[in-house]
């Protein structure tokens, strides 16, 4: 029996892509006319009931799902509401000569979800003309660029006040959680609508202005919490402790993780009388059309580069998006065995976004690549510009993933190789040079021998260079 592929587990489709489909068919199943329960819906979707769970509470929060008074989610609709929903497309709205074009254009495409654009756009303008005596319906969102942004920024400011105009009325918004929602389904549909009507939108114009919680940029594993994530991968599979490694090693996103195969070129360089080993190789982030230049340097990390074959990928999986499924699942559980979330899915699905504990819960494998930059922010004397290199184009996105710490701070100037600590902390080893992560890391983890002040030698470290 054939079994056909779901559209997001086709292995070409982005993990941004994936989930933004995923979480249309959790809505289209929650509503009528299915009003199918949660785990009905993780059958369907083939994924589990909390995974679920979080997108409906997500879909909440951006206002495409309603909650009872009792907190449960409505997935019954009233009559009017349904035939509101239905009908739209056939009212006065959907007579305007631009919408027809629009409406008319989006069938000719098989665009899917036609009448939840209408509908979103039927509330931005019903949003505006109550609000502003001005605005000219549809047709105000055909003028220059220039006239449409500031339509745009009044109805993100009564959004995120709570103050859109909707079908139904609807139970009392969290005045928190709604200034914290994304309008963005509003504005993919006010776009859909200028660019089905022939009008070019300049690049970076007409968008969200995203302005990244940088409480996600202090997310980050310590050496000791990455190599007890080794033990834990390992004793699970081959391939998740590869991917484990590598990731915490070079910082790719996960689509390249499990799509790249890195050619590796072994280096050697001598420092301070000691023969330093490294590897070089070079990755194609799809989502930049970019390729950047990665360095293997840790001693766990350059076993394993000795284990692989050089162009091939790191894993042996068939199936990509099982596989980053697997992973993503493991990273949680990982994450839950180190204390930093709890190991049950539903508390899991109810923490607060803009939270650490959400960010690791909702996006764990990205929270490794927050990791990676911080771990090189460390043992590059936190020299922004060389770290920056590595991942982008310009060097004020790493604020986003590595926001330098009052830690940090303190601690300039000190090198586990030539200028230990007073007091080791071997938890998050820092070094004022790439030269010298490189050597410690060769060399066992010994620090450079250097006199004190009564001219007495000092002695070795413990051996903690992985």
């Amino acid at each position: 029996m054939m079994v056909t592929e779901l559209p997001w587990d086709d292995r070409s489709v982005s993990d941004d892509k994936a989930e933004k489909l995923i979480k249309e068919k959790v809505l289209e199943l929650t509503l009528f006319p299915h009003r199918k329960k949660r785990q009905e819906i993780a059958d369907v979707i083939n994924r589990s009931k909390s995974k679920v769970y979080r997108l409906q509470k997500e879909l909440v929060n951006e206002g495409k799902l309603k909650v009872n008074e009792s907190g449960h989610i409505e997935r019954s609709a009233n009559a009017d509401q349904i035939r509101q929903n239905q009908d739209i497309s056939k009212t006065d709205f959907a007579n305007i000569p631009s919408v027809q074009r629009w409406i008319s254009s989006m069938r000719r495409a098989n665009v899917t979800n036609i009448n939840y654009h209408v509908v979103n756009f039927w509330k931005v303008c019903r949003t505006l003309k109550k609000s502003n005596t001005m605005f000219a319906g549809p047709k105000s969102f055909l003028q220059d660029t220039h006239e449409v942004e500031p339509l745009i920024d009044e109805f993100v400011e009564r959004f995120k006040k709570g103050q859109t105009e909707y079908l139904t009325n609807r139970t009392q918004i969290d005045p928190v959680k709604q200034s914290q929602s994304s309008p963005q389904h509003y504005i993919e549909s006010i776009r859909s609508f200028i660019k089905r009507n022939g009008k070019q939108i300049p690049q970076g114009n007409i968008q969200i202005q995203r302005d990244p919680n940088l409480i996600y940029s202090n997310i980050k594993l310590t050496d000791t919490e990455r190599l007890k994530g080794i033990k834990f991968m390992e004793k699970t599979s081959e391939n998740l402790k590869n991917l484990f490694i590598m990731h915490n090693e070079i910082g790719p996103r996960t689509d390249t993780l499990f799509t790249m195969k890195p050619k590796f070129e072994r280096r050697v360089v001598k420092i301070d009388d000691v023969e330093c080993e490294y590897y070089v190789c070079r990755i194609t982030e799809k989502k930049q059309s970019q390729q950047y230049e990665k360095l293997i340097i840790t001693p766990k990390a350059r076993a394993l580069v000795k284990t692989l074959k050089s162009g091939e990928r790191i894993h042996d999986y068939t199936h990509l998006r099982a596989g980053k499924d697997e992973y993503n699942q493991k990273l949680r559980e990982l994450f839950a065995y180190l204390g930093k979330i709890d190991s049950d899915p539903i508390v899991q699905s109810q923490y607060d976004k803009g939270t650490e504990e959400y960010y690791l819960t909702t996006k764990p494998s990205h929270a490794v690549r927050h990791s990676c930059v911080h771990f090189l922010m460390r043992i590059t004397g936190e020299r922004a510009e060389v770290v920056s290199a590595l991942f982008w184009e310009k060097p004020e996105t790493l604020r986003v993933y590595a926001k330098t710490s009052i830690d940090s701070i303190l601690q300039q100037g000190v090198c586990y190789y030539c200028n230990p600590p007073t007091e080791v902390n071997n938890t998050l080893k820092r070094f004022c040079t790439l030269r010298h992560a490189l050597v410690f890391f060769n060399n066992g983890g010994k620090e450079k021998f250097r006199k004190g002040i009564m001219g007495e030698m000092l002695g070795e470290v413990k051996d903690d260079s992985n």
